[in-house]
């Protein structure tokens, strides 16, 4: 799984303050933008062995469940998963959970309950809490048990070569919410539910609406390079900068609505016109150097045509399993969250299995010569790579050109996407001084 997630993946990066704790009782707790991904992410951070709190809902059959036993997979209820009218019982599941912990062992949930792609933290349920400070006062808050919060953010959840970024938090004593929870038991869970969102909030991006969630990527995508350039990366991460984007994005809203809705406006036309020449904000000014454009026009041109042979074999040897995944996940399900797990967990199959296939039937029957199978099949994933940069760079071949009105002239298109760029990166530089400066 962990070889699955750096394929899957073009980047992981990992924010951690301290050594993640190797042993338990262990409680991680993490927002859940991209269903059956997130726990996969997560327990793969860790060198001991992780169970689960899952939705009773995939609890199918006896063959499902006892897979997700092995795997300690502990279901949990919810109101869509019981009849309308029935009384929601999971003390059966707490007990579970009470002896999974007391045996030493770490177990994961997600306490917002439901998972979908958006920026935004959902309601954090009781239950994590609950279940925290039961098995604490089980043994007399003598346990030792510990909840580690975690935040996840994918550039793009159900992109294959996406990035993601995962924060660790500080470690949540439960024994510090002794006395509060033996004084009322309701006032204890919900100061520790408080705690635990309080911490994911710091570890993730958040917008209020959707209307702020879709001004940030395109805030992103306009500024974001600008704005780790002017940064010391040793005081920033790369993933802060971008946290305080959303931020300032609520910030301006509130309190300077007017300039938020100018901004605004010149952010959604510069947008719009970098659809047009299918480019980033980071490409759009023209080369003045003639002899350098022409280089770069020559030295594509060349790599296009001398790599079109490499890149046709690599797309027939590698097309077939890397659709494959994707078609039968859109047949699975029409919920978009669970496109990449399902991908990705396909993947892990359908690749060696056709790889497998393609060194029997061609390897051994065509060419039974040692090296040339061992040429074959290293070439497999290599050209399958290379038609995925091959394609990257033929996009990027194509936006250089409409820059440079080579096959497009929009010279008045040109000029205003590049002025809007400047007019945008003052005006958000300032915007980010008034918001830095706002204490």
């Amino acid at each position: 799984m962990k070889i699955a997630l750096r394929i899957f993946f073009r980047k992981v990066v990992i924010h951690k303050s301290e050594p993640l704790p190797s042993h338990g009782p262990l409680i991680i707790v993490g927002n859940h933008p991209n269903t059956f991904m997130d726990p996969l992410i997560l327990a793969t951070l860790f060198k001991q062995r992780v169970g689960f709190l899952g939705n009773a809902s995939i609890f199918i059959n006896s063959a499902v469940n006892a897979i997700f036993s092995y795997f300690s997979v502990i279901p949990v209820y919810r109101d869509k998963d019981v009849e309308p009218g029935a009384r929601i019982d999971n003390e059966k599941s707490f007990r579970a959970c009470y002896k999974f912990l007391e045996d030493k062992n770490t177990l994961m949930l997600f306490p917002e309950g439901t998972s979908y792609h958006e920026l935004k933290l959902r309601k954090i349920k009781t239950g994590g809490a609950r279940i925290a400070l039961s098995v604490e006062k089980r043994n007399d808050f003598n346990l030792g048990l510990r909840i580690i919060p975690i935040g996840l953010y994918y550039s793009n959840p159900s992109k294959f070569r996406s990035k993601i970024y995962v924060n660790v938090g500080e470690l949540i004593s439960v024994k510090d919410f002794q006395e509060k929870y033996l004084q009322d038991e309701i006032t204890g869970v919900q100061e520790l539910t408080k705690s635990i969102k309080k911490a994911l909030e710091k570890l993730t991006i958040t917008t209020i609406d959707k209307e702020q969630e879709n001004l940030f990527f395109k805030v992103k995508r306009i500024y974001k390079e600008h704005l780790i350039s002017k940064q010391d990366r040793k005081k920033q991460k790369e993933f802060e900068l971008t946290q305080e984007i959303a931020n300032a994005i609520q910030y301006f809203k509130l309190t300077l609505p007017n300039r938020y809705e100018y901004i605004k406006s010149k952010i959604e036309r510069c947008n719009l016109l970098l659809d047009e020449f299918q480019t980033s904000a980071k490409y759009i000014t023209p080369m003045k150097n003639r002899l350098k454009q022409y280089g770069i026009l020559v030295s594509g041109s060349l790599y296009i045509i001398l790599g079109f042979p490499l890149y046709l074999y690599g797309l027939l040897q590698n097309l077939l399993p890397f659709r494959l995944p994707y078609w039968l996940a859109k047949k699975f399900t029409k919920e978009t969250e669970y496109y990449a797990p399902i991908m990705m967990s396909l993947g892990i199959i359908v690749f060696p299995a056709y790889y497998l296939a393609s060194y029997l039937l061609l390897g051994v029957k065509v060419a039974p010569d040692p090296i040339l199978i061992t040429i074959y099949l290293v070439s497999l994933p290599v050209s399958g790579y290379f038609v995925l940069h091959y394609l990257n760079f033929f996009q990027a071949g194509i936006a250089f050109l409409k820059i440079h009105g080579i096959i497009t002239p929009k010279k008045d298109l040109r000029k205003e996407l590049e002025s809007l760029k400047i007019s945008i990166f003052d005006e958000l530089d300032e915007a980010r001084k008034i918001y830095l400066n706002r204490l």
